[in-house]
């Protein structure tokens, strides 16, 4: 008899329960729905300040003597603007070649920490290849420009400005560049505007700056793509950053081109290697490797091919440089 006055009861709790829960849900959602746009503001307007290119610079901590390499410290100017440009010259013995060593973007400098660089510098002057390992502008110790970071087409002027250098402390030897992601593409620009460039070396070369900036931004800041998409349309259409200038494939296609090496890892999660047959596409002649390594971090195996396999890199970069350049006078 008691049983249903029982069943009411409960039901009458669950429901006062129900109610009660749902105040408690509608101030969580007025909370989420005024949270979240404050949050997007916030990232949208604010965050992509970090792609400004003043201020956001990688000290040098490394250098070439630290690996049993003669070094000088040196500077020239780019034929562009009245800046200076500083850099390593790494004489060789008996040296066949000069290369011009453009490391690449987000935190770098002249050294390539994060692809060894000073490991590879060694390996290539012990094989005959003198050096000059360039602070592209606004990076490491050069100097910085108002227009900032171009993603490849300014920077390709740096290393032209390098080329010009080495005009005259190496006159006898044929020139070639060796450039990493960013630094890759300058190479390549570079090369097509420069005909003094002889064979060009593009470790994980972007074909486009817009394609790589969310895997970047997502690498660099731990952002989900959700977030990290709209950051980075924000940093080029509210804060002008020019990710348009990184236009690699399209810059090169139809351009006159020396001897180059594509190189690009199955793996990289930051540039595709899709991008590397881009690139091939519109570099008629281009050699391509893909390596296939493993790496852990958000960056993963990005310029890090030769890190990796060290001596199969440098055996595949030399055989082709010594295929694609002249001897010296």
């Amino acid at each position: 008899m008691n049983a249903p006055a029982t069943d009411a009861t409960g039901a009458a709790g669950r429901a006062g329960s129900a109610r009660a829960a749902r105040p408690r849900r509608g101030r969580w959602l007025l909370r989420a729905a005024v949270a979240i746009p404050f949050v997007v503001a916030l990232l949208v307007l604010v965050g992509p300040a970090v792609f400004k290119p003043t201020g956001h610079r990688l000290a040098i901590v490394d250098t070439p003597d630290a690996y049993g390499l003669a070094f000088e410290g040196v500077a020239f100017r780019p034929p562009d603007r009245p800046i200076t440009l500083r850099a390593w010259w790494l004489p060789a013995a008996n040296a066949r070649a000069a290369l011009v060593f453009v490391h690449g973007g987000g935190d770098d400098n002249r050294s390539l920490p994060f692809g060894a660089g000073l490991a590879l510098a060694r390996d290539l002057v012990a094989r005959g290849y003198a050096l000059l390992m360039i602070d592209l502008r606004n990076y490491g110790e050069s100097d910085g420009t108002p227009e900032g970071i171009t993603y490849g087409d300014l920077e390709a002027n740096d290393v032209i400005g390098a080329v010009d250098f080495l005009a005259t402390r190496a006159p006898d030897l044929p020139v070639a560049a060796i450039g990493f992601s960013m630094g890759g593409g300058a190479a390549l620009r570079a090369a097509a505007r420069d005909h003094r460039i002889r064979a060009v070396v593009a470790d994980s070369a972007f074909a486009d700056a817009r394609d790589v900036a969310v895997a970047f931004t997502r690498a660099a800041t731990g952002l989900p793509t959700l977030i990290a998409a709209p950051f980075v349309w924000s940093a080029e259409h509210v804060h002008g950053v020019p990710l348009a200038r990184g236009a690699n494939a399209a810059e090169l296609r139809g351009a006159t081109l020396p001897p180059v090496l594509l190189i690009h890892d199955e793996h990289d999660p930051i540039v595709s290697v899709a991008d590397a047959e881009r690139l091939a596409a519109a570099i008629p002649g281009a050699t391509t490797w893909t390596t296939r390594a493993q790496d852990a971090g958000a960056f993963g195996t990005h310029i890090k091919s030769y890190k990796i396999y060290p001596e199969p890199y440098v055996v595949r970069v030399t055989a082709f440089l010594a295929a694609a350049l002249p001897p010296p006078r």
